[in-house]
């Protein structure tokens, strides 16, 4: 009994280390002032109260409110420096680490369950999403959640285990429209599984029910979903997808940073993924080093098909996640990215570390984990090295100095893309300047500048002058100014062009009424 206690003890050991180690990985660097426009619009949301959160979070965030408002109460009481706001997300990513142990100790054992967790924990990918303010991290927490008890209803049914199920599924669903996804993939399974298999531990009857409940309880937040598919189909700025995005999405799962290891660490996991499958035990065959090729070639082996419920699980899991974004995209409005399929990362993790688990050379299994852990390494402080060179906010805060300097009384500031004015309230708050989003359609839809001279955005444009002798833009990006002139100048006040200062990719420029 102590000798099993004592094992226990050192594989929970080894646990706490590798969350240790995460929670490290993720702290590291994470007051670095260069908050991006996406954390600037959490920020300003949960900086409202509750009442306005919900009524302006919807013209703001394509996602359903829950991060918003956990992020409201946390800075409520931790303040919303970058280092407190971020640390929400950095709590949300060091939860997932024994979660994917819990998780894979479900789908294999805890030898994967460990595995997984330590790649999870030295993931660049997954590193880089616990260091921002969004609920990217929260997302993958509750995927791994609901997968949890999705397993254990699997195996065996009870009100406490649906009661969990129903609440953390729910919970997804109101994170990241994603969760939907996940849904859908744990019913593709479950599908699978009653067609194939002659086991039936979870009754249809009682998972429809589980289903009705959880869609139920988000139907709060469907009217809103309706009216952000609309939005979303009337022009989106997503990319349409290629294929070669596709790749490159699950080489990203890898961490890639820097091209070549980043790239070495797909291959590695895309043949321990497979290796997931598949366990082998030597018949005959001994190992010369003298004539290595010929003993070689005297090898004979046994390789069976192994754990082939919890590979299909992973795989339905990470290619839903994927496939059904991607073909959306590709034959509607695109809505595939990356970073919304983070939470298919971790079903990767897992197939990789069954990989691991399924080789049956000691030295071997601990080479390959070496080199895992080695290429995550230089994954990592690629991405470090990439944090602490992003000159990205002092570029800016040069622009709105700027701007503050030489602006007069009566003066107004318009800033593109127009969320980058959440950004201006975040780093300049307390300035007198008066500040105004570029039209927000013309960024929510996507739209080239080009393409933006509609009678009713160029009104809108016009009224935020009104009665404004002096106009300054702030843009960020590379697009023409000619645009704003030419709207400015179809009403029957003209203005002219004045002054232009650029700062990296930051230019201001600034507009006065002609005499």
């Amino acid at each position: 009994m102590a000798f099993v206690q004592r094992i226990i003890m050192k594989r929970y050991t080894l646990l706490l280390i590798i969350v240790l180690i995460g929670l490290f990985l993720r702290v590291n660097q994470l007051g670095t002032p260069n908050l991006t426009v996406d954390e600037a619009v959490s920020t300003a949301l949960a900086k409202m109260n509750l009442s306005q959160l919900m009524q302006a979070q919807p013209a703001l965030e394509l996602n359903p409110p829950l991060y918003f408002v956990i992020l409201h109460y946390w800075v409520m009481l931790f303040g919303d420096s970058e280092f407190a706001l971020r640390f929400l997300s950095v709590v949300f990513g060091v939860l997932a680490i024994p979660m994917t142990f819990a998780v894979g100790r479900q789908l294999f054992d805890e030898e994967v369950g460990m595995l997984g967790a330590l790649i999870l924990a030295l993931s660049a990918f997954n590193v880089q999403y616990s260091q921002q303010s969004r609920m990217y991290s929260l997302m993958v927490l509750l995927t791994l959640l609901s997968m949890y008890f999705f397993l254990r209803l699997l195996r065996k049914s009870s009100r406490a285990i649906s009661a969990g199920y129903v609440l953390v599924t729910t919970l997804l669903l109101y994170t990241h429209i994603y969760g939907l996804i996940v849904l859908l993939a744990q019913n593709i399974y479950l599908a699978a599984l009653l067609f194939l298999s002659r086991e039936k531990t979870v009754r249809l009857r009682q998972w429809i029910v589980l289903q009705a409940i959880v869609v139920g309880l988000f139907a709060l937040w469907i009217p809103v979903f309706m009216s952000h598919i609309s939005l979303v189909t009337s022009g989106f700025w997503v990319p349409r997808p290629t294929l070669s995005a596709f790749v490159n999405t699950f080489i990203t799962y890898a961490g890639t940073i820097i091209a070549f290891p980043g790239t070495l660490l797909f291959i590695v996991f895309l043949g321990l993924a497979v290796l997931s499958l598949f366990t082998y035990t030597k018949v005959t065959g001994s190992m010369d080093w003298k004539a290595l090729l010929n003993s070689l070639g005297g090898y004979s082996w046994n390789v069976h098909i192994t754990n082939v419920a919890s590979v299909t699980l992973l795989v339905v899991w990470m290619l839903s996640l994927n496939v059904v974004p991607f073909v959306i995209s590709f034959y509607s409005t695109p809505i595939y990215y990356t970073r919304y399929t983070i939470a298919a990362s971790v079903a990767l993790y897992l197939l990789v570390a069954g990989g691991v688990r399924n080789i049956n050379w000691r030295y071997a299994k601990i080479a390959v984990i070496a080199v895992i852990v080695t290429l995550s390494a230089v994954n990592l402080q690629g991405y470090y090295n990439a944090t602490t060179s992003d000159n990205t906010i002092e570029q800016a805060h040069k622009a709105f100095s700027y701007v503050i300097e030489n602006a007069k009384s009566g003066d107004v500031v318009i800033v593109y893309p127009g969320l980058w004015k959440y950004v201006w309230d975040y780093y300049e708050n307390g300035t007198n300047v008066d500040v105004m989003p570029f039209p927000a359609t013309f960024y929510y839809h996507g739209l080239s500048w080009e393409n933006q001279n509609t009678i009713k955005n160029i009104k809108e444009l016009q009224s935020d002058v009104n009665g404004h002798s002096r106009v300054w833009f702030i843009r960020a990006g590379t697009s023409s100014f000619t645009p704003f002139v030419q709207a400015l100048n179809t009403s029957n006040e003209s203005y002219e062009s004045k002054s232009s200062q650029a700062y990296g990719d930051y230019t201001v420029i600034l507009l006065e009424k002609r005499n």
